[in-house]
């Protein structure tokens, strides 16, 4: 018998195969397969001729498995179970039931805001895995850039980068004082009201010191800081403590305790934007947007 070399097996006759395995005849695997019983000889026999095997004993129009093949049956099982499987993954895909998002937003959205989101948006998403981590803004814009991340929450002005951003909210500092402060028995405050006191600022180089910066420059004041901190919920812990006054983003007013700490907002307001960013080199994948679309409902956009 002439050596036999494999040229060649394409799906399509796999399958052919193996709805003639399952259903016992080249007609019912055609029903099966929704293509006639001609194709699936035809299928079949370029099968057998690729393979150099042959699969069945042609007995009064009955197909009869060969023991090889049983054995090639046995096998496709594993190609087949493993392409079920891939086609579940890809409707989980689809219906939003899998998938990875890796989140990053300044320090001041960590401690409170930002957990709770994840929190209600992963109960309607129990299998998603999410990764959250935080930085400031300059060096989020540059790991969303670097595809480091997935989304990111900046805020505004950010530097310029090769990044898709999208309006988020819009805030209005406000004044955070010692709950015994003879000044925080008002709901608004003038800054000329709190020249001479002592400040709690964020640190130099960031976005929050950009506009804590420009909003004593407007009014042509110097502030008199004592300490310097990244975190707001950190200056609002040094108020409460006694260590002076903080502008501070609204969000941290539910995390704070309110016997210590008194927000009044602030006569003529300072007011930025925040912007989610997403890498402009892919496109995002279909939980990153529903994620996206989550956060704009929650924010009121």
């Amino acid at each position: 018998m002439p050596k036999c070399y494999v040229k060649f097996m394409n799906f399509r006759q796999l399958e052919a195969f193996r709805a003639i395995m399952i259903h016992g005849s080249a007609t019912s695997a055609g029903e099966a397969l929704h293509i006639t019983q001609p194709a699936i000889s035809r299928l079949l026999s370029d099968l057998e001729q690729g393979l150099g095997l042959q699969l069945f004993e042609r007995s009064h129009r009955r197909l009869i498995p060969t023991a090889e093949a049983r054995l090639l049956y046995e096998e496709s099982e594993t190609v087949f179970g493993g392409l079920d499987r891939l086609r579940e993954a890809a409707l989980s895909l689809r219906d939003l039931n899998r998938g990875r998002i890796r989140i990053v937003t300044e320090v001041v959205y960590a401690d409170g805001m930002m957990p709770r989101l994840i929190a209600e948006f992963q109960k309607a998403h129990p299998d998603i895995k999410i990764q959250f981590d935080t930085g400031p803004s300059a060096s989020i814009v540059q790991w969303i850039e670097l595809c480091w991340y997935d989304l990111g929450i900046v805020v505004l002005p950010a530097p310029q980068a090769n990044v898709q951003l999208q309006s988020y909210t819009s805030n209005e500092a406000v004044c955070a004082m010692p709950a015994d402060h003879p000044l925080a028995g008002g709901e608004e405050i003038d800054l000329e009201a709190l020249s001479g006191e002592r400040f709690i600022a964020p640190v130099p180089n960031s976005a929050f010191r950009f506009h804590f910066d420009r909003l004593f420059a407007t009014r042509d004041m110097r502030p008199d800081i004592g300490i310097e901190m990244r975190t707001q919920h950190g200056m609002c812990a040094a108020v409460g403590a006694g260590a002076g006054i903080a502008l501070v983003d609204p969000c941290v007013i539910p995390d704070v305790d309110a016997e210590k700490v008194r927000f009044l907002r602030i006569k003529g307001g300072c007011k930025w934007d925040t912007a989610i960013i997403s890498p402009n080199t892919r496109p995002p994948s279909l939980i990153c947007r529903d994620f996206v679309r989550f956060l704009l409902e929650a924010s009121g956009a």
